[in-house]
């Protein structure tokens, strides 16, 4: 008859913490995908929107900058007996303007998004709303594959007696599909509105052909 040797008190014990080790890990990877991943996931979404809205102000800036005329270059205006008699678009200079812009901002999210990453304080995952600013920053990188289009737009607004003025906007719209730690894969859209022009024309409202819209 086979007898079953009887466990020591150290092993019974070493048995005992390892079981208790396993249970306070797996309630950890409970924890952290239903809670820490849920918080976290909020905080890159929300620096994330705010990384892309940061790089398209820098491209559109950055365009400006180098295209002070641009709205003499966008709109050719024509004249009669020294009066606006017409104002039609510059198609060549628009699809330009929105090659430039959105190379530019996809560029600076890139950038932003391996250079900033997403920094999260040790409080926020905690869940609790008055330990969410404390404790130390904890950095996480973010990878992000961006659409990014842009729209022109063409108003006019009266501005007084006699007076008409041409605005010309720009609205740029980006699509990131977000991949963080933790498994986590979401999509943020943002929408950022520009004007860019402004042209005051002295006179009756003339005729305009081809709506600035791309």
């Amino acid at each position: 008859m086979l007898c079953r040797k009887k466990l020591s008190p150290v092993r019974r014990k070493l048995r005992k913490y390892t079981a208790v080790f396993l249970s306070l890990l797996i309630l950890l990877d409970v924890y952290v995908e239903l809670a820490v991943k849920h918080q976290l996931r909020d905080v890159i979404i929300r620096d994330m929107q705010t990384l892309s809205e940061q790089a398209v102000t820098m491209a559109v800036d950055d365009y400006l900058s180098e295209h002070a005329d641009i709205g003499n270059r966008m709109c050719d205006i024509t004249y009669d007996n020294g009066s606006v008699a017409a104002i039609s678009t510059n198609a060549a200079y628009v699809n330009a303007a929105k090659t430039f812009i959105t190379a530019q901002a996809q560029e600076a999210i890139d950038a932003l998004s391996h250079t900033q990453g997403v920094s999260v304080r040790l409080g926020t995952f905690t869940g609790l709303v008055f330990l969410s600013n404390f404790g130390p920053d904890i950095s996480f990188s973010v990878d992000s594959t961006q659409t990014v289009s842009c729209e022109f737009q063409s108003s006019f607004e009266s501005a007084g007696i006699n007076q008409t003025i041409h605005h010309i906007t720009i609205t740029v719209y980006v699509d990131l599909l977000i991949y963080g730690p933790i498994r986590i894969k979401e999509t943020v859209s943002t929408e950022s509105a520009f004007e860019i022009a402004q042209t005051v024309i002295v006179g009756a409202v003339p005729s305009y052909s081809g709506v600035v819209s791309y």
